[in-house]
């Protein structure tokens, strides 16, 4: 019976134990009862008193032997019960270390006391130590390397969780990613730096072509302006202008166009005239790019206005190459350089100065050049007649201006 019991599940057989043990000691308790009702009739009935006396002994012995039995049903139904529990317990640690080290991640426990209670297979396999938790945020193992991000958990019962997450593949994408930016990186580099330097070589030559542009438009220009003065062709828009403003805003344009170059400016003109500005400004820049173009860059160009009786000058002077006596008459004619010895000297065709001489002409004024001769440098001066005189005797300043 008690084998049958215990092969029975744990919460039905303990019930139907129980019941059993109930029942056998309510038996003996009956027997009891009946012996002692049987022997209280014996002494009631004096004839019968050998024959019920002997049945409640029988009674009681029956009695004691079901007692007897009772009570050994109740030790092996209490061992049996303790033994069931037991077995649950064993089972239930079973499946929990089952479920446990069947955990893919390396896990493991510790108690309150920092004695391990238990810890995964993939923890075991990775050799990690088991005295006591990690007290790192990250653990390399292994080699090559595998990395682990350690996280922890604390229980209300002092049981201390440590799982590790693998994230070796994704620093080992990270590492790929930093390594493919560099080689992309350097990879392209390489040939942007050939466009850059071939962009700046196109640069530079679209700047020669654009300078060459420029000094052909300059060229077809003059020879359209010395056209236009042989047949007396050369239209003037004149206008009321004061000459020193004008002097002033071409040293500035000077500046720009040649940085390199210092400027001395004395503007003493007060004096009013009537010209075709643009035409004057040609004037001016020209007699300017001259004095630049035939001087040492470290010399200084000087300019100046002032007026005398009614007519206004202009005087710009340089310290170059200077200018021989004989080849001052023939100065302002067309197509005429002046020979440099040693070289060909700067380019051109020689129509400058005589467009300035048809230009200042065409306003009612004249050209005058002076040079001491060579290595004297020379002076150009731009002679105009006032159309309203100011005072000349307000200050004026003198200054020298230098480029860049």
């Amino acid at each position: 019976m008690l084998g049958r019991l215990s092969t029975m599940p744990a919460r039905s057989g303990r019930e139907i134990r129980s019941r059993a043990l109930t029942i056998q000691r309510v038996l003996a308790a009956a027997l009891v009862a009946a012996a002692i009702v049987l022997f209280g009739g014996a002494l009631v009935l004096p004839g019968a008193l050998a024959g019920l006396a002997f049945i409640s002994l029988a009674l009681l012995l029956a009695a004691a032997t079901l007692w007897r039995i009772g009570s050994r049903f109740a030790r092996e139904f209490r061992e049996s019960n303790a033994w069931a529990e037991v077995a649950q317990l064993r089972a239930l640690v079973a499946e929990r270390e089952t479920v446990w080290s069947d955990l893919p991640a390396p896990a493991a426990a510790w108690d309150s006391q920092g004695q391990l209670v238990l810890a995964s297979a993939a923890w075991q396999s990775l050799g990690l130590p088991t005295d006591a938790p990690p007290s790192e945020l990250e653990l390399s193992v292994g080699d090559p390397p595998r990395v682990f991000v350690v996280e922890r958990s604390q229980q209300a019962s002092g049981i201390r969780l440590v799982l590790l997450r693998e994230v070796t593949r994704e620093r080992l994408a990270l590492q790929a990613k930093d390594e493919l930016l560099a080689i992309v990186g350097h990879e392209l580099r390489t040939p942007l730096t050939a466009i850059k330097g071939y962009g700046q070589l196109m640069a530079r030559q679209l700047a020669t072509v654009q300078e060459q542009v420029q000094r052909l438009d300059g060229l077809i220009g003059d020879v359209l302006d010395t056209a236009r003065a042989e047949g007396g062709r050369l239209a003037l828009r004149r206008e009321p202008l004061s000459l020193s403003d004008l002097v002033n805003v071409a040293c500035e344009r000077f500046s720009v166009t040649h940085p390199a170059r210092t400027l001395e400016k004395k503007l003493e003109a007060r004096a009013f005239i009537e010209a075709d500005p643009a035409r004057l400004n040609q004037v001016i820049d020209n007699l300017l790019s001259n004095a630049a173009k035939y001087s040492p860059t470290d010399t200084v160009i000087g300019i100046r206005t002032f007026t005398h009786g009614d007519w206004v000058r202009v005087a710009v002077s340089d310290r170059g190459i200077g200018i021989k006596s004989e080849h001052l008459a023939r100065l302002f004619d067309r197509f005429y350089r002046v020979p440099v010895e040693g070289g060909t000297g700067p380019p051109g065709f020689g129509l400058g100065l005589s467009i300035v001489r048809d230009l200042v002409e065409a306003h009612g004024g004249r050209v005058e050049v002076a040079s001491d001769g060579p290595g004297t440098g020379c002076t150009f001066s731009v002679v105009l007649p006032v159309m309203l005189p100011l005072d000349d005797n307000a200050p004026a300043p003198s200054q020298a201006v230098t480029s860049g």
